[in-house]
Formats: structure tokens, C-alpha cells, sequence
């Protein structure tokens, strides 16, 4: 998986039928991270489809729709209205030459 570049994977339904999307990408020190791709202010996809998440630095993950802007390394909210909240973490582990996510 390349630094700077943000990958989304459909995981399932959640309990509601509505699809669950994963985030994946490199964080600074190079561990790959997951999240939902859920914007914590109102549950909207951060990339809100265009698979645009990136600020300019690569460091943060930024809502489309509202600004939030979120630290790629543990996904905690440093501006905008969800200030002081984090996206869901999802468990990735690299096995087999493959990543696997889960819930």
C-alpha cells in the first residue's frame, strides 16, 4: 500500500442494511490505519464518494462535507464540529501478501 494514497473497501451491511466502507491508508510512520468512512459529526462518508480525503500534507483525513478534519495516525477530530471526537478504528492485520479488516 502506498504512502498518500487513501483506499476504501466495502466490508458488509451494518444492522440497518446500509453498506459499511473501510478507509485504508499509511500513517506517517508507516503502519497502515483503517477507519469507517463515516464522518462522526452526521454519519456521512468523509469523501462524500469522490475518494478525496487528503489535506495537502498527507497528516490529516478532512470531511468533504463539513471540514472536520481528523489526525490520520489515530483518526482523532483537531478541527471542525466534531472537534475532540475520533472516527471507528477498524483491526487490520496483513497476512499472506493480503490486508484483512474487520469490525
Amino acid at each position: 500500500m502506498t504512502a498518500g494514497v487513501v483506499r476504501t473497501a466495502q466490508l458488509g451491511r451494518d444492522s440497518d442494511g446500509l453498506p459499511i466502507q473501510a478507509m485504508l491508508l499509511r500513517d506517517e510512520s508507516g503502519v497502515i490505519v483503517a477507519y469507517r468512512n463515516l464522518c462522526r459529526h452526521l454519519p456521512v462518508p468523509l469523501d462524500g464518494g469522490t475518494g478525496e480525503l487528503l489535506s495537502e500534507d498527507g497528516m490529516h483525513l478532512v470531511c468533504g462535507t463539513h471540514g472536520a478534519t481528523y489526525r490520520v495516525h489515530d483518526g482523532y477530530c483537531v478541527e471542525g464540529p466534531c472537534e475532540g471526537m475520533a472516527l471507528r478504528p477498524l483491526t487490520v492485520r496483513v497476512a499472506e501478501g493480503g490486508l484483512y479488516v474487520s469490525l
